[in-house]
This record gives C-alpha cells, structure tokens and sequence, in this order.
C-alpha cells in the first residue's frame, strides 16, 4: 500500500513541475514579429545585392543579405521602425516599415548607385589641403 502511495506522490511531483515550467515558459514568451526582405541594384538589371546592410534604425540589430540579396530578422516587438539599407557606392535606403505581432513584414527594394558630380568633386578639393587629381585620358588606344 504505502508503494502505491509513494509512486502517486512522486507522480504528482512531476507533473506539478512540468505544469510551472510550461507556465513560466508563457508567461515570458513574448509576441514578436519579423521582416524578410529582398534588396536588388536598380543599376544592374534588378539582380540581387550581394552582402548588403540591412540595420534597424536606432537599434542594435543588424544583419546583411545573403547570395540571393535576402534577408530575414525575427524577434522585434511590435511597432514603427525604420529600415536601414546601405552597401559601398549606393545611395542609404530608408524604408518604413510596420511590425505586428506573429506576423512577417515583407520588403523588396532597390538600391540605386550614387551619382557624383564635378560640383562634388571641387567640394572635396576645397575641404582638404590635399589637391584632388583627375585622369583623363584622351588618346586613342593602339589597334
């Protein structure tokens, strides 16, 4: 008899302890969402960026996009955010973008080059002490 007894209250000790472990478990779960997203050059025919930086802006999280020009982020609480997307000689994105709870926000976009113009190029020179040199080469190339 007291075997039966001690084989039910060690039962009921196990499963009191996975009964709080499930509970703690969703009582600190938290409802987020994420963004996935495709960053394309609008220079080169739509083809996809390779290592691009995607940030969220006034956060820590960041990540760059894969061989395809993807991305994905989880885990960002809900609300207004504002994406970052930059890559070496094109112009930063900025993109708003909305995160609800379970759900997955969806960006494609494209980057487009950065254009610099002669007016720059003279900003530069009066900026730096250094002088600024320019190549033109106006030969012919020998056939």
């Amino acid at each position: 008899m007291s075997f039966i007894c001690n084989r039910k209250i060690k039962s009921m000790k196990y499963l009191t302890l996975v009964f709080f472990l499930l509970f703690t478990a969703l009582l600190f779960s938290q409802e987020q969402g994420s963004v996935i997203g495709t960053i394309l050059d609008k220079e080169m025919n739509n083809e996809p960026m390779l290592f691009a930086h995607v940030q969220i802006k006034n956060t820590p999280i960041s990540i760059q996009t894969n061989f395809h020009g993807n991305f994905e982020i989880t885990g960002i609480d809900p609300g207004n955010y504002t994406l970052l997307v930059s890559y070496l000689g094109y112009e930063t994105l900025e993109i708003p973008i909305s995160i609800e709870e379970n759900k997955i926000t969806q960006v494609i976009s494209e980057l487009e080059s950065k254009k610099i113009s002669l007016q720059d190029i003279a900003h530069m020179q009066r900026e730096s002490d250094e002088p600024v040199y320019i190549t033109v080469n106006s030969e012919k190339s020998p056939r």
